[in-house]
């Protein structure tokens, strides 16, 4: 708990030393109650469970800046229910409005956006979506990506992860992001090697955006690493989400088609706390039981 607290003030005071700038702390938590149904399709019986879950996340972050050029660094710190603590985000990011490098413990470009995944679970196998390589790794993994911002709302971003860990996954993700009023587009892929395993797999990702209006958002995604593919649509208007994910390997039994939605309300009429329902059905290929889940999550910014 120790280190973990000295590493997210580590985070914020690098940020804050390169002009003094002003540290922001906020807050939130999430709980989870999980209803699950998993369906034995051999012997269409049932295996239920229902689960409590969630964390309260502490974030400390700051941006300084000196003319051009920018210091900023952020570190998230997990209180789980379970009495285990961890690190969300922790990183620090640096560089002028054309060029920037970012470092440490966090998430790239999102190649194949979920809309509200608030449940989702896939049944037996899960589709590739292009994001193999993109972030929030074990402890002694390296992570690091280059953004240059090209020109009016076009950014490439040249990710880098390096590791040792026996099962993990390493190598280059080169993106770019193209935005243009409503429309967002965002293309890269990805060399992916696993430690301990074979060959290095190449897999690509695409996905489109299109706000319908300020409060509806279409997402179309498409994702191939050799026989390994995944399509995903969703549509997220205000407080309702809604999304399909098809995935497909090379083998009949590799294969997944994925419904998911969920519905936000305002909980007791308090500002910045929020309950969800959602649920999720799954059918795998031939010998993969389908999966079932409701959930309810509770979400408070404080």
């Amino acid at each position: 708990m120790q280190t973990i607290l000295k590493s997210a003030a580590l985070a914020a005071a690098l940020a804050a030393s390169a002009a003094h700038a002003q540290v922001a702390f906020d807050a939130n938590l999430e709980l989870d109650t999980t209803y699950t149904n998993e369906v034995k399709n051999a012997t269409n019986a049932r295996d239920s469970d229902l689960a409590l879950g969630g964390r309260i996340e502490v974030n400390a972050g700051a941006k300084a800046t000196n003319g051009d050029a920018f210091v900023a660094a952020r570190a998230s710190l997990l209180l789980k229910k379970d009495g285990d603590t961890g690190v969300d985000d922790m990183w620090v990011q640096f560089g002028n409005k054309t060029l920037d490098a970012k470092l440490g413990r966090f998430e790239a470009v999102d190649l194949f956006p979920p809309g509200k995944d608030v449940l989702i679970e896939e049944a037996g196998y899960s589709a590739y979506k292009g994001n193999a390589l993109r972030g929030r790794f074990s402890k002694d993994t390296f992570h690091a990506a280059l953004g240059v911002n090209a020109g009016t709302g076009l950014r490439f971003e040249l990710g880098l992860v390096q590791t040792k860990e026996q099962g993990e996954a390493k190598g280059v993700r080169p993106v770019l992001v193209y935005t243009n009023g409503p429309l967002t587009l965002r293309g890269g892929f990805e060399s992916v090697k696993t430690v301990g395993g074979g060959e290095s797999q190449t897999g690509v990702g695409f996905s489109v955006g299109y706000a319908l209006n300020k409060d509806t958002t279409l997402n179309v995604n498409l994702a191939k690493k050799e026989d390994d593919k995944g399509f995903g649509v969703n549509i997220v208007t205000g407080p309702l989400g809604v999304g399909f994910i098809h995935g497909k390997g090379a083998t009949e039994a590799q294969k997944v088609n994925t419904l998911y939605a969920g519905y936000s309300l305002p909980l007791m009429g308090v500002k910045g706390a929020m309950i969800t329902p959602a649920v999720s059905y799954s059918k795998g290929g031939p010998g993969t039981d389908d999966q079932v889940g409701v959930r309810v999550r509770i979400n408070y910014a404080f």
